[in-house]
């Protein structure tokens, strides 16, 4: 289950993170990546009927399928379930799902299906990894998301942070992005970039 909170970025709060990232106590690791990912359904919409998302990224040189299905969503904080496997295409990809603990009978249902590009996102990922060590410890990823989505010949700008729980006390990682929006002035991005995407295509609202 990924346990995630997402906020909108403007440029002040980007250089206060930075900073703030830079002098953390605890962190374990830190990378740059470049992100390019396409979403898809079927004519039907049969993928966002099961209120999934589907997509193939790219993560630098490495080819990724991934499956979500959102669970929960409240404010800036989104449970999810997520499946993801390498693979060349979204086909492949939801067979190698079917296989590896996802829901089986939808992937490969889907696989069967025609698929078609729906929305698609480019950007730069600086993600940092940082253990926080009080009395309930846990490990999280922060991810400065910078780039534009929409679809092939219209993309629009954005800048997001993610926060996703790695490992550990799940309701001190709560409070600990509590504390950070509030200490931050962080605003809260309750659509997904699938979402935002669509919306920037105009074919209509997804959650």
């Amino acid at each position: 289950m990924e346990r995630e909170y997402k906020w909108k970025l403007t440029a002040a709060s980007v250089q206060a993170l930075a900073a703030y990232l830079h002098e953390y106590p605890a962190r374990l690791a830190q990378d740059t990546v470049h992100m390019s990912a396409v979403y898809y359904d079927t004519a039907a919409g049969h993928v966002h009927a099961n209120g999934g998302a589907l997509r193939i990224r790219r993560e630098n040189e490495r080819s990724v399928c991934c499956l979500k299905r959102t669970v929960k969503k409240e404010g800036a904080q989104a449970l999810r379930e997520e499946y993801e496997t390498e693979a060349a295409d979204v086909h492949e990809g939801l067979l190698r799902l079917a296989e590896s603990g996802a829901p089986r009978e939808l992937c490969i249902f889907l696989s069967a299906q025609p698929m078609h590009e729906i929305a698609r996102t480019e950007f730069i990922r600086n993600w940092y990894l940082i253990e926080n060590r009080d009395a309930a410890p846990f490990t999280a990823e922060f991810a400065i998301d910078v780039g534009a989505l929409g679809i092939s010949g219209h993309m629009e700008p954005f800048e997001e942070l993610e926060l996703e729980l790695k490992s550990g006390d799940a309701d001190a990682f709560q409070a600990f992005a509590n504390a950070l929006e509030q200490r931050f002035l962080l605003i809260p991005q309750p659509a997904s970039k699938l979402a935002r995407a669509i919306a920037v295509t105009g074919k209509g609202k997804m959650t």
